[in-house]
């Protein structure tokens, strides 16, 4: 053990001046080759977010325009569907309305047929009466 710590004494200029050169080398790649290329890393980092953020935008855009123009298209979709529902109920209160109206219709011919019946039947026997009035009275 004595002999490596005497060889390190005898030797501590020599090592120090590796040292300081090893130390020296690892500074100038570290700055002079690893940060450079961190750097040209970074940079493209930056590009490759600036061209997301630009993609993401225009599809965005689209995104947006092809909503508006399928909320347009479904709104006139709605309006026709409705304008018809409209259309078609209107259309099914009329035939309600005339059945109705057929309904009041067939129930007063019904009554009107009911008094015919019954003055065709007070008409029969007024008739009847008039003609046994005017039969001859039969002989005593």
């Amino acid at each position: 053990m004595q002999t490596i710590w005497n060889w390190i004494k005898e030797n501590g200029g020599a090592l120090a001046t590796i040292a300081t050169v090893l130390v020296a080398l690892t500074i100038l790649f570290q700055f002079g080759v690893l940060n450079p290329i961190h750097q040209r890393f970074d940079a493209i980092d930056q590009r490759l977010d600036d061209q997301e953020r630009y993609i993401n935008q225009r599809f965005d855009a689209q995104d947006k325009h092809f909503n508006q123009r399928f909320d347009a298209q479904d709104k006139h979709f709605n309006q026709r569907f409705d304008d018809q529902d409209k259309y078609i109920s209107q259309r099914f209160d009329a035939v309600d309305q005339r059945l109705e109206n057929l309904e009041n219709d067939v129930s007063e011919l019904r009554r009107l047929d009911e008094r015919v019946s019954r003055n065709e039947g007070q008409i029969d026997v007024i008739r009847q009466q008039l003609q046994s009035a005017d039969a001859p009275a039969p002989p005593d």
